[in-house]
């Protein structure tokens, strides 16, 4: 995506090194099935594919290996990548002398003398058995709604999944909050919970963070950060007050205005066909309308697509049926500085009125505020 939920931008870091120092990562891999090409890449947010810094070639059987760059004047997030099957681990170089010891037979077993780097093992081998669950209970989820449920059951699987999703998003927040790593934590904040969490839920954090590790100068500047994106976000968007008014196409090039709503509660849905988390999210927004739809509750999807046909076939595989709109600008969509939309997915709750009761509701969240203010 262009923009995210949290907009800063960081080569994710973690402590002063002295820039003249030489990153060695040295490897032994047993049972390595074919020689391979190694590769060190540095993990960098602001980048759209990591930088490779070294490569080397692992021969079969008991396979060795050694990488060699000057590393980053603060310490960074390294990806070492193996050539076949795609497997690559995390590393981080709290240390500048770094020794690797797997067995490809058992992988994600692998052993390093790097504090930092075997916490992001423990944390990763951790959310990937997480996420493994939440697609199964998602797919079990899509086989009950193509096979005609009854509500009561899909309502028990839906809270379900919520539940398991919101379990998980709080594993992450807590490791961050509570890791001895700080490019462990940045790293949770950055890439896996960026565009996934509403802002709010990273407040708690970002104070811990900005405490625990006072001294640490690219964590006050990403602290600093969150802190002004927050009050922008309350400035630009007041609660109660009335949401900015506008009226674009859906489409069929029909020209619909947000006012038009008034009298019944609207989730103003901001969202794109090409938005991964804006579809993961979608089920839930599906659910929270099926069951408020009778409630005197409506959504308008306001899509930041290019072009018609791929919002088109996205509203139609995803079910959303409910009014659409797209002047298909992208991020140069008239709704974007109007709302100060830094991300997507992203939603403005208003009552009948018009007035703004919430902003930013995902998952469970969406939930549970619809249940609060529609008896």
């Amino acid at each position: 995506m262009k923009k995210y939920i949290l907009p800063f931008i960081i080569i994710l870091a973690a402590g002063c090194k002295n820039a003249t120092d030489q990153l060695s990562v040295r490897g032994t891999v047993i049972n390595n099935p074919a020689k391979q090409a190694v590769y060190l890449d540095l993990i960098e947010l602001d980048a759209v594919t990591p930088t490779t810094l070294d490569t080397a070639v692992m021969e079969a059987g008991t396979g060795k290996f050694e990488l060699e760059t000057a590393p980053p004047a603060e310490e960074g997030i390294f990806r070492l990548r193996f050539e076949k099957d795609g497997v690559f681990v995390m590393l981080a170089n709290d240390r500048n002398d770094i020794e690797f010891n797997a067995d490809w037979k058992n992988f994600g077993d692998y052993s390093t003398n790097s504090a930092s780097s075997n916490s992001f093992r423990e944390m990763l081998k951790s959310f990937n058995e997480k996420v493994a669950v939440i697609n199964s209970k998602r797919t079990a989820l899509i086989e009950q709604r193509n096979n005609g449920a009854v509500d009561s059951v899909l309502r028990a699987g839906e809270a379900d999944f919520n539940a398991y999703v919101n379990t998980t998003e709080e594993y992450l927040l807590k490791y961050a909050d509570t890791t001895k790593s700080p490019s462990v934590a940045l790293y949770i904040v950055g890439p896996l919970l960026r565009t996934q969490l509403e802002a709010e839920r990273f407040e708690p954090v970002m104070t811990s963070m900005s405490k625990r590790f006072s001294n640490h100068p690219m964590i006050q500047k990403i602290v600093k950060e969150y802190f002004d994106y927050m009050q922008q976000q309350k400035s630009a968007l007041k609660l109660g007050q009335p949401a900015p008014d506008f009226s674009l196409p859906d489409p069929d090039g029909k020209m619909i205005t947000l006012s038009s709503f008034r009298g019944k509660y609207v989730l103003v849905d901001f969202w794109a066909s090409w938005c991964g988390p804006c579809r993961q999210e979608n089920p839930n927004v599906v659910a929270a309308y099926k069951q408020y739809s009778n409630k005197n509750f409506t959504i308008l999807g306001v899509s930041l697509d290019k072009t018609k046909d791929p919002w088109v076939k996205a509203i139609k595989d995803d079910q959303l049926t409910w009014t659409h709109v797209s002047d298909l600008k992208y991020w140069e969509s008239s709704v974007v500085p109007m709302y100060n939309i830094q991300g997507i997915p992203f939603n403005v709750l208003l009552d009948p009125q018009g007035n703004i009761v919430a902003t930013n509701l995902r998952g469970t969240s969406l939930q549970a505020k619809l249940s609060e203010v529609i008896k």
